[in-house]
C-alpha cells in the first residue's frame, strides 16, 4: 500500500511541477504580447528650434515614418543664448509633454490661447530649469511663468526675423494656436513635444 501511495504522491508532484512551469511560461508569453502591442496613435510635435519651424504629426510619437504630417507652422522660439526654448536633451529627456491648454484672451502677451509644456519652472530667477548651461552659463528667462505654445494677440511682428524672440515660449500666429487648441486634448492623450536644435 505504501509504495503505491509514494508513487501516487511522486507522480502528483511531477504533474504539479509541470503545470506550474507551463503556467509560468504562458504568463510570460502573455506579458510579452502586452508589451509588444503598439501604443495608440496620437498627435505629437517637433520644433526645429534654429529654423523656427514646427511640425504637427499624427501617428507613432517620435517616428515620422509611422506618422502623418498634419501641418507645418512658422513660429518664433526663445532668444538664443539669453532665454532659449529649453532643449529636453540638456535635462536628460527626449521630449516635453503638453499638459494643459487654456484660453488666455486677457493676457496681451499670449492671447488667444496657451498650451503648457512640462518644462521645470521656479518662482525666482532664473524662472526655468536649473542647472541649464546654454547661455555662457546658466540661462535666465527674466519672466516668471510656464513655458508653452501661445499666440501673439494679433501682433504678427512678434514672429518676424527682426524680433529677437520670446522668453522661452514658442509664439504662433493666432489662427495657428487656435488650430492647435481645438485639435489637441492633453487631458485625454499624451502629446509629446520634441525639439531639434536645427
Amino acid at each position: 500500500m505504501w509504495p503505491k501511495m509514494k508513487f501516487f504522491l511522486f507522480f502528483s508532484l511531477i504533474l504539479l511541477t509541470l503545470f506550474s512551469v507551463g503556467f509560468f511560461y504562458l504568463n510570460q508569453n502573455k506579458n510579452q504580447q502586452v508589451l509588444s502591442v503598439k501604443s495608440e496613435p496620437s498627435y505629437w510635435l517637433v520644433l526645429k528650434r534654429k529654423s523656427n519651424i514646427e511640425h504637427l504629426y499624427f501617428g507613432s510619437a517620435g517616428d515620422e515614418g509611422k506618422s502623418k504630417l498634419i501641418k507645418i507652422f512658422n513660429v518664433k522660439s526663445g532668444m538664443p543664448g539669453e532665454s532659449p526654448t529649453p532643449l529636453p536633451q540638456i535635462l536628460g529627456r527626449k521630449y516635453w509633454l503638453i499638459t494643459e491648454k487654456m484660453e488666455s484672451s486677457d493676457n496681451p502677451e499670449t492671447a488667444p490661447y496657451f498650451l503648457t509644456l512640462d518644462v521645470p519652472v521656479s518662482e525666482q530667477e532664473p524662472f526655468g530649469p536649473t542647472p541649464y548651461l546654454e547661455c555662457n552659463g546658466q540661462c535666465n528667462w527674466k519672466l516668471p511663468g510656464y513655458f508653452g505654445l501661445h499666440g501673439v494677440n494679433g501682433d504678427i511682428n512678434r514672429l518676424s526675423n527682426e524680433n529677437q524672440g520670446s522668453s522661452g515660449c514658442i509664439r504662433h500666429k493666432d489662427e495657428d494656436i487656435t488650430f492647435l487648441y481645438n485639435i489637441l486634448d492633453p487631458k485625454n492623450e499624451e502629446i509629446r513635444y520634441y525639439i531639434d536644435d536645427v
